[in-house]
């Protein structure tokens, strides 16, 4: 699961009867008939819409407010960082997937936060063989975003001509290959399709709730066999024609671009609002997405959601900007998910203008296990360095060098613990003494570490000197949009001089750090680490699971089969392995301890420094917005706000 899902409520998902009775979708809505929005109820009118009650399905999923039934109307004004930063849109006004992740209520006390999946685009289904079978029930007189039906045949056609197509999909999705072999889906029925796996995939459902920020990924509620199938060679035969009329170069990018929501308005979709002005349409900078008249939910009082007419997603690129504006009032939602602006540092900035901007704020729980970490490679390409970070009790000593309380006071603004790269407290996978070890500020220890270590030797500048005779440095990577890292940074540079180690810091864009994590031709690079209550689904900061583990990304390549791979010693291949069992396991109590197996060698092996975990982060809503949780959880899996059923808040009157 995902923050705090995959932690508790997934462990405890035992069996398939009572996985069924637990997803079964909701029940009908109030017997006294279907209501709509005034300005669907005019189109009605106007004989331009079927009636509410033809446009839903025959049992439309019921949507309980989290705190009233909301009023029609208004426009919902959020934000994002550029045009590729699609996953804003997905975890706002596109998280229609299979199934969903529950939202999770702020009056639960924290220990107990166990957050869970539930039905959503299908309405029930059936697990069966040992978590191998999954039946999916979908609703039926369900429809697009035009009004044509969506049933199996919309699976089928993803799956068919979709997923199955090498042009189009050569690698699959991780949650869709067990046992090396890939998912296959069978027809029921109209309304009913099974999904089958060489092996059990204990976290199906969680994985099927996971936004993503490819349509690929986002399965069975992404393609509409009735409008793409004309852009797809299997139907089309002159659609490499036309494609280069379109200025594509082959069909396969045709399809794509026709079946990109974010910038294809015509896209029939599922969402509570459809795109009318995609990213690079109109002004530029601006995406906006009307009402879905065809929206399959309803309040308990039967009124067809969403109750917001619209929303307005401004594209601003420049931080210093979106601040402003956002101190400003401009936008009805911003946190550290959304807009990306609320650091600690820009606190006193909305403090100052919570009057002149009508908003107040709100707590966010964030799924991050670290904010900081520093990798040094352990699969470095210089013989010489790989040998010195790959000594256990140098990292120990860079570690123990470093003043936490220091950083988290002056970075940070004192909001943080100097933890390791650990989950975090709220999770059961919680290991106080991981998140501890060598973080005390003591430069003299670590200075007798380093010399036990036999770095003993220093050159007239009083750097100590490697195998090779020549001066430690460090090169590290860090990502020149992300201020905090890199005053924190100079920070480390000055405590790991008086050590006897020299630090250097390149800074460049993401692509470039990216690029050269990816070939391996990095020392050091800094990110910060989710996974602090999803360890399942994004491990890679505590074992090498791909080329993004950047502390030991040719492991990672070897695991992932990715194009620079390296054989990783024996630790990380028992982490590997229990890794693969994890997935292949539904018993929760199993999987549990097997992640505890997994977790103490992360421990043992110090993959990573890391600097301070955060507390919790804050967000600014406008005063007119209702509905909205004062506490939201937000990950990377977890979607926020996209959880919380943002088609149920609304607005007061102006």
């Amino acid at each position: 699961m995902t923050i705090f899902a995959t932690l508790k409520a997934a462990w405890r998902l035992s069996c398939a009867a009572g996985l069924a009775a637990l997803l079964l979708g909701a029940g009908p809505a109030a017997a006294q008939g279907y209501r709509e929005a005034p300005i669907l109820a005019e189109q009605v009118k106007a004989g331009t819409l079927p009636p509410v009650a033809e446009r839903l399905p025959a049992e439309p999923m019921v949507v309980k407010p989290y705190k009233d039934i909301g009023r029609y109307g208004g426009t919902w004004r959020l934000s994002m960082a550029s045009a590729s930063d699609i996953s804003s849109l997905v975890r706002t006004i596109g998280y229609e997937n299979f199934t969903r992740w529950k939202t999770w209520s702020p009056d639960v006390p924290q220990k107990d936060i166990v957050p869970d999946v539930e039905m959503n685009v299908a309405r029930s289904v059936d697990v069966s063989e040992g978590g191998k079978v999954y039946t999916f029930h979908l609703r039926p007189g369900m429809k697009w975003s035009d009004g044509q039906p969506y049933t199996a045949d919309d699976i089928m056609f993803w799956y068919e001509d979709v997923y199955s197509n090498q042009e189009l999909l050569p690698t699959k999705p991780t949650w869709s290959v067990r046992g090396g072999k890939p998912l296959v889906v069978e027809r029921i029925d109209d309304y009913t399709v099974a999904f089958k796996f060489a092996e059990p995939n204990g976290l199906l459902l969680q994985w099927l709730a996971t936004p993503a920020n490819d349509e690929e990924a986002n399965v069975p509620t992404a393609y509409p066999r009735h409008y793409l199938q004309q852009f797809h060679k299997k139907y089309a035969p002159d659609v490499e024609q036309a494609a280069r009329a379109a200025g594509q170069q082959n069909w396969v990018g045709f399809f794509h671009s026709k079946a990109d929501a974010w910038r294809n308005p015509d896209l029939p979709r599922l969402n509570p609002w459809i795109v009318s002005t995609g990213i690079g349409q109109g002004s530029g900078n601006k995406v906006v997405a009307k009402r879905n008249p065809y929206y399959f939910k309803v309040d308990p009082d039967g009124n067809q959601l969403p109750y917001m007419d619209e929303a307005t997603i401004d594209i601003v690129a420049d931080p210093q900007v979106m601040l402003l504006k956002a101190a400003n009032g401009d936008f009805d939602m911003v946190d550290s998910y959304i807009g990306f602006v609320t650091t600690p540092e820009n606190k006193a900035v909305f403090y100052d203008n919570q009057g002149r901007g009508n908003y107040d704020f709100y707590d966010v729980l964030p799924n991050r296990a670290n904010l900081m970490i520093v990798s040094l490679n352990l699969t470095d390409k210089d013989p010489a360095k790989r040998q010195v970070v790959g000594n256990i009790d140098f990292r120990h000593a860079l570690s123990m060098a470093i003043n936490r309380d220091e950083i988290i006071e002056l970075v940070y603004l004192g909001q943080g613990r100097p933890y390791q790269v650990v989950e975090r407290p709220e999770s059961p996978l919680f290991d106080e003494k991981m998140a501890t070890q060598f973080t005390q500020y003591d430069p003299a220890a670590a200075n007798a570490l380093l010399d036990k270590a036999g770095f003993d030797k220093k050159d007239a500048n009083g750097i100590r000197l490697g195998p090779d005779g020549k001066p430690i440095q460090v090169t590290i990577d860090i990502s020149v949009l992300r201020q905090p890292w890199i005053d924190t940074a100079e920070l480390i540079k000055r405590y790991w001089q008086a050590v006897g180690v020299e630090l250097f810091i390149n800074t460049s864009d993401t692509t470039a750090l990216n690029q050269r994590v990816e070939n391996n031709d990095h020392d050091a690079a800094v990110w910060s680490a989710s996974g602090g209550a999803d360890t399942l689904f994004d491990p890679k900061y505590f074992f090498p699971s791909s080329w993004a583990s950047f502390y030991a990304t040719a492991w990672g390549q070897w695991y992932s089969k990715d194009a620079h791979p390296e054989e990783p010693p024996e630790p990380a291949r028992r982490q590997m392995a229990l890794y693969d069992e994890i997935m292949a396991t539904i018993d929760p109590a199993k999987r549990l301890d097997l992640m505890k197996q997994l977790m103490a060698i992360t421990a043992e092996q110090f993959y990573t420094i890391g600097i301070m975990q955060p507390t919790t982060d804050y967000g600014i809503i406008s005063k007119r917005l209702k509905n909205v949780p004062p506490v939201l959880l937000a990950s990377t899996e977890y979607t926020h706000p996209g959880a919380a059923n943002p088609e149920q808040f609304y607005f007061t009157a102006p």
